[in-house]
């Protein structure tokens, strides 16, 4: 009886850390998105504020 207890948290336990693992890295890219997106704008902004000579 004990083992399969043990067998169950071994599981939950990889379980866990596989589907956390998945939604930090979905969260990171998620980011770096959003932060491409904020700074091709302000270039963007720049470039349409500029003043041409």
């Amino acid at each position: 009886m004990l083992t399969f207890a043990s067998v169950a948290t071994e599981f939950t336990v990889a379980l866990l850390i596989t589907f956390l693992g998945i939604g930090v890295v979905a969260n990171v890219l998620i980011g770096y998105a959003v932060a491409q997106v904020v700074g091709e704008r302000s270039q963007n902004a720049e470039v349409r504020n500029a003043s041409f000579d």
